[in-house]
């Protein structure tokens, strides 16, 4: 039988102390990697909410709030804010956008809407003189990136978003 040597401290242990040392410093790289993820995520670089997870862009006829990073098979929302002025007020989509993500519903609903041959037209009733506000729910189907454009009366943008898994 064969006993471990009695170290100065008077402890009889065996240690293998690069070991230890190496798992410890692989430790607190983990911690340091966690603690980035964390970050990321409260930023909203992971998606559902935070700074980044939305992207808003102005256009003439109005302001388009959409998701910059959305999960898949997660809820969210394409906040449309429409400039006053008009007694109609129209929302074009792009079959792209349709191809990566479901509508859940829209609020308020469209009077009216339309097959064009490169996307979805709805149109809304205003108040004239008034802004109005609508707001697309919706749904990733797919994991990817998707680009689509945005056209609100007329003036268009294009939006991408990242759909993480």
């Amino acid at each position: 039988m064969q006993v471990p040597p009695v170290r100065k401290d008077g402890l009889q242990l065996e240690e293998k102390r690069n070991f230890h040392r190496l798992f410890w410093i692989v430790e607190r790289v983990a911690w340091v990697v966690f603690a980035l993820i964390l970050i990321l995520a409260l930023a909203g670089l992971t998606g559902s909410g935070g700074y980044f997870s939305t992207a808003t862009q102005s256009l003439s006829t109005g302001q388009v709030e959409h998701p910059r990073i959305a999960r898949w098979e997660a809820s969210d929302e394409l906040r449309v804010s429409f400039e006053g002025g008009a007694e109609k007020h129209r929302l074009d989509i792009s079959y792209s956008f349709f191809e990566y993500f479901e509508v859940e519903g829209i609020q308020p609903e469209p009077e009216r809407m339309l097959t064009l041959p490169d996307g979805v037209a709805m149109e809304f009733a205003a108040e004239e003189g008034a802004p109005a506000k609508v707001i697309v729910y919706t749904r990733s189907l797919h994991a990817g990136r998707v680009s689509y454009r945005i056209a609100l009366d007329g003036a268009s943008t294009d939006a991408s978003t990242l759909i993480l898994p």
